[in-house]
């Protein structure tokens, strides 16, 4: 599931919990890095992680793909 969820990450997909304001995306200008930072958005706060966090809180939170209301459904 971790392989799937990172993939999904790496080609824009969005996640995340709309009742929460809760979001965790890759930005299109960390694709093809070797060190991909995703962008975790909780309410009006934003903040760089590592992929492996990203990972960690789409799992532990039961975050999904989601509609992001600035970036639609995906990042790129």
């Amino acid at each position: 599931m971790k392989k799937m969820t990172e993939s999904r990450l790496l080609c824009g997909y969005i996640y995340g919990d709309p009742q929460t304001s809760e979001y965790v995306y890759l930005p299109g200008s960390e694709i093809d890095t070797d060190c991909p930072l995703a962008v975790y958005e909780n309410g009006d706060r934003r903040e760089d992680i590592s992929m492996e966090a990203a990972l960690f809180l789409i799992e532990h939170r039961s975050l999904r793909p989601v509609r992001h209301p600035v970036l639609g459904e995906r990042s790129l």
